[in-house]
C-alpha cells in the first residue's frame, strides 16, 4: 500500500470492541488469578478471575501482553531472546500539545543511545525514546526526550522495560498467542498491529476442531516464525548498516554478528543487489 495511518491506540481498541459486541461478542471482565490444566493432557481447561468466575473455553487466545498469563505462565513454553541483536530494552514515552497543523508522517531521530520518535495525530503528538539500557541510564534518556520534544508536555514520562524476542511457539497445545504475549519487536518501522493482523489471519485459515492437531499448531509456529524473524531482521538493518561511529552503542551495532538469514540476504544484495521477497 503507497500510504499508512497514525493511530490513535486507545481509540482504535474503543472501535474494534464496540464493532466486536455490536455482533455478538460477549466481554467479560476480570483479572486472572488462576489457570485450570487438564490433567491428561495439560490443556488449559479455564481461567477462574479475581472475583471468583470460572470461564472454561476450547480454544484460548492469550492476549495478555508481556507476560503471557497463558502462554508462558501456564505453559512455561519458553521464549528466544533477541537483546544481542536489538540492545535496545528501554523506551521513555510522553505525549506533548501540537504546534501546528499535523504532518502526514513520523519522524525517527537517531540519538546516542537509539533513537526517538514523533507521531503527530489531530488531537496530539506522541513522543518518546527508544534506548539501549546499557549504554545510557533512564534519567538521561528522560532528560534528552524532555529537551528535544516539541510543544507542551500534556502527562508525564513514562517509562517502559522490554525484552525483544519472540516466544519458541506461538500455538501451544489450546493456547495461541497474540501480540506481545507471543512477542515483541522495537516499534522503528511500527509493525506490532501488521504481525497481530498476521497472527490472527493464519489462526483463521488454520482453525482447529476438537482435535487440536499438531501438524495445525506447527504450521502456525513456522509461519508466524518466519514472519517474526523477517521483521527481526529488517529491524537488525537499521542499525547495523549504519556508518555511524560516534558512540559506544553504535560502534556495536555497526560492528556486531547479525544473524545468518540477514547475512545472507546482505551479500546477495552486495553481489548484485536483487531483492527478492522473504
Amino acid at each position: 500500500m503507497p500510504y499508512a495511518f497514525h493511530f490513535d491506540a486507545g481509540l482504535y481498541a474503543r472501535y474494534l470492541r464496540s464493532y466486536a459486541e455490536a455482533r455478538g461478542v460477549e466481554r467479560i471482565e476480570g483479572r486472572i488469578v488462576d489457570v485450570a490444566l487438564r490433567g491428561e493432557d495439560g490443556f488449559v481447561e479455564a481461567v477462574t478471575l479475581e472475583d471468583g468466575r470460572r470461564i472454561e473455553g476450547e480454544l484460548f487466545v492469550d492476549c495478555s501482553g508481556f507476560r503471557g498469563i497463558l502462554i508462558e505462565g501456564a505453559l512455561k513454553t519458553g521464549y528466544e531472546d533477541w537483546r544481542h541483536w536489538l540492545p535496545c530494552d528501554r523506551a521513555v514515552a510522553m505525549p506533548t500539545a501540537n504546534i501546528g497543523d499535523p504532518v502526514p508522517f513520523t519522524r525517527a531521530t537517531a540519538r546516542s543511545a537509539g533513537w526517538q520518535w514523533r507521531i503527530p495525530l489531530q488531537h496530539r503528538t506522541g513522543n518518546g525514546y527508544v534506548y539501549s539500557s546499557a549504554h545510557i541510564s533512564d534519567e538521561d534518556a528522560q532528560a534528552t526526550l524532555l529537551a528535544t520534544v516539541e510543544g507542551p508536555p500534556i502527562a508525564d514520562p513514562r517509562r517502559l522495560a522490554f525484552v525483544t524476542g519472540r516466544r519458541k511457539r506461538f500455538w501451544n497445545r489450546n493456547v495461541v498467542a497474540l501480540g506481545l504475549s507471543g512477542g515483541f519487536l522495537e516499534p522503528l518501522e511500527s509493525t506490532s498491529i501488521h504481525l497481530i493482523q498476521t497472527g490472527i489471519a493464519k489462526l483463521l485459515a488454520l482453525f482447529p476442531d476438537r482435535r487440536f492437531l499438531e501438524v495445525e499448531a506447527g504450521e502456525y509456529d513456522r509461519l508466524m516464525g518466519s514472519a517474526y524473524d523477517g521483521v527481526r531482521d529488517f529491524i537488525i538493518l537499521h542499525y547495523h548498516a549504519t556508518t555511524r561511529d560516534d558512540s559506544p552503542f553504535w560502534n556495536h551495532v555497526r560492528t556486531m554478528t547479525v544473524p545468518d538469514s540477514l547475512r545472507r540476504k546482505t551479500e546477495l544484495f552486495q553481489a548484485k543487489g536483487p531483492l527478492l521477497p522473504l
